[in-house]
């Protein structure tokens, strides 16, 4: 989605709804909610068009009313005083247009960002680390705390760790066929692991993501991930920090969105293992074994 899309399309809907009012109906009120309904209705078409996907509408809705108000009061305010030829008005509809254009040929800047929670456990960090390594049967209810999912993302099935020709591998599968590796490149038994992320070219089918999120996409990619026990008298502390990466031309507001939305997950993954953890102590000296 380009900044002229996000801004600039919202806003001149917002001016040339108030534009088009009659002059009578004008109010200060009247601007900043009127062109919420056209904007309401383009979104809704935009999502049955799938011109965006439901994920991208859910985060740009925000920017959208407000732009569209802001555009409208715009508008009201110059109407007062002026009223523009229909050689302005017709200029102004070319805004997006030219942003985009011009946008288009600007480079994206990456944003490098972090997530660090944590959450202490009722268990020792044996039991944890052998769920980190072997979860399986994950159901949508363990899971259904986590924002992302509720607004499209594909819930976890199960994530299993392999030796793959020597190498220890994280295997991933999620609902709609999605599925993807995580080489591990530390691992310190009962303690630390850390992995990257491995995405072939079918681990994301075309259906199952909102480009903007699709993961080693353009616009968003997950870096690595790990997990630090710390056992204390009560238990074990669980930290995780995951690293990734957003795309965008307006970094400033998506890396918020993302920041929002890989801080809850971290949390929802923390609670599921501790949940599991709780519920179904491990006995002492139990190892965990690799499938191979």
């Amino acid at each position: 989605m380009l900044v002229s899309f996000l801004f600039l399309v919202p806003f001149v809907i917002g001016a040339l709804t108030v534009y088009l009012q009659p002059q009578e109906k004008r109010s200060v009120a009247n601007a900043i909610l009127r062109p919420w309904l056209p904007m309401f209705l383009f979104l809704v078409g935009s999502a049955l068009l799938l011109i965006e996907g439901s994920i991208c509408i859910f985060m740009a809705a925000p920017i959208f009313f407000a732009m569209s108000s802001i555009g409208g009061v715009l508008s009201w305010a110059i109407l007062k005083t002026a009223k523009p030829s229909n050689g302005v008005v017709g200029s102004f509809l070319l805004l997006p247009l030219l942003g985009g254009v011009w946008e288009r040929s600007v480079p994206i800047p990456d944003a490098i960002l972090v997530s660090e929670r944590s959450l202490h456990v009722q268990a020792a960090a044996a039991q944890i680390w052998q769920l980190i390594n072997n979860a399986t049967a994950i159901q949508p209810d363990e899971m259904r705390a986590g924002w992302a999912y509720r607004i499209g993302v594909p819930y976890p099935q199960e994530a299993l760790t392999v030796t793959n020709d020597g190498a220890r591998v994280r295997k991933l599968r999620w609902d709609k066929n999605v599925h993807f590796d995580e080489p591990i490149l530390d691992w310190q038994e009962n303690r630390y692991i850390r992995w990257q992320y491995d995405f072939a070219n079918d681990s994301i089918p075309a259906a199952a993501l909102d480009e903007h999120v699709t993961l080693g996409g353009k616009y968003f990619d997950l870096l690595d991930t790990s997990y630090l026990l710390t056992p204390d008298s009560d238990g074990t502390l669980m930290q995780i920090r995951v690293s990734y990466r957003v795309s965008t031309n307006f970094n400033f507001y998506a890396a918020w969105w993302a920041g929002l939305l890989v801080d809850n997950s971290a949390d929802t993954i923390l609670t599921f293992y501790k949940r599991r953890a709780e519920a179904a102590p491990i006995l002492p000296g139990n190892a965990i074994t690799l499938a191979r």
